[in-house]
């Protein structure tokens, strides 16, 4: 009798994803952003970047296929050169894989800037004290909440075409004493000249503040803010949605300046960081 055997293949899958990661660069000065790319061949529970002790979410790539992710991660500003490691951080039917990444941080060379102001703007009364403090507080609260959601599905824009009169990172010193560093990005504006949206989000702050003057926030989502300063008016209220492009308010002279312009910030999940390498770090995704 004719015996018939038969062979069963078993295909057995790999114990875990198989990934790939890119990043925009190995040597980042201090307050500009790194951009993260993964790639994994099968869905994954969970991925982030851990530096600093902070963990930094991989979302999905707005301009890939499937399988690929970014994630932004911002250098602070007073973070001295030196090597460091940013570890990728992958999480599979609650298995951790870890992927080193070595950083260097290099210094920024951020010049120096002396500022004449009222004498108000650079010695506090106790009143103003209070008042810097309590805007801080609320600002800080508000850069700390995560949108999960991303409102954005295109570049960034500049927020005025001007020239630039004051670039990040300068050190200020306000009548002579050293106060703080800039926080954002000088445009030329006089009074009057329209404040656009740099992308699409939420209002999240819309008021006049006592360093900002009459100034705008918004939320792009997933850690993103942009800032918006010094305003003569303010055309949104909180809350409002925007579009880009949308007109915020119109440039003007109010808070602590030497003169009126625009003052462009952006905040990476809660980092303050360079705004114009910012946008030129994000936009490279779409």
């Amino acid at each position: 009798m004719l015996k018939i055997i038969t062979f069963f293949i078993i295909m057995i899958a790999p114990l875990q994803a198989e990934v790939s990661y890119t990043v925009s660069t190995n040597k980042i000065a201090n307050a500009q952003t790194m951009l993260f790319d993964l790639y994994s061949d099968r869905p994954l529970d969970k991925a982030y970047v851990a530096y600093l002790g902070v963990r930094y979410p991989f979302y999905p790539h707005p301009s890939k296929m499937d399988g690929e992710y970014y994630a932004l991660v911002p250098t602070g500003y007073y973070e001295k050169p030196k090597q460091k490691d940013a570890m990728i951080v992958t999480i599979e039917q609650g298995k951790k894989s870890y992927i080193p990444v070595p950083i260097m941080i290099v210094d920024g060379k951020y010049k120096e800037e002396h500022l004449k102001v009222k004498s108000s703007k650079a010695v506090f009364s106790p009143r103003d004290k209070k008042r810097i403090q309590r805007e801080a507080k609320e600002a800080n609260k508000i850069y700390h909440t995560i949108t999960e959601r991303s409102y954005i599905d295109e570049a960034f824009a500049e927020p005025m075409q001007s020239k630039i009169t004051s670039r990040f990172g300068n050190k200020r010193l306000f009548n002579g004493v050293l106060k703080s560093f800039h926080s954002g990005t000088d445009f030329r504006a006089a009074v009057g000249v329209p404040i656009i949206a740099s992308n699409a989000g939420v209002v999240v702050i819309a008021k006049k503040r006592f360093f900002a003057g009459n100034s705008v926030v918004i939320d792009h989502g997933r850690g993103i803010f942009t800032q918006y300063y010094h305003m003569s008016k303010i055309k949104v209220k909180v809350g409002d949605w925007v579009e880009k492009g949308q007109l915020l308010g119109l440039a003007g002279a109010t808070g602590r300046v030497t003169g009126p312009h625009l003052h462009f910030g952006a905040k990476v999940q809660g980092v303050t960081v360079d705004p114009m390498q910012f946008l030129e770090t994000i936009n490279t995704l779409y």
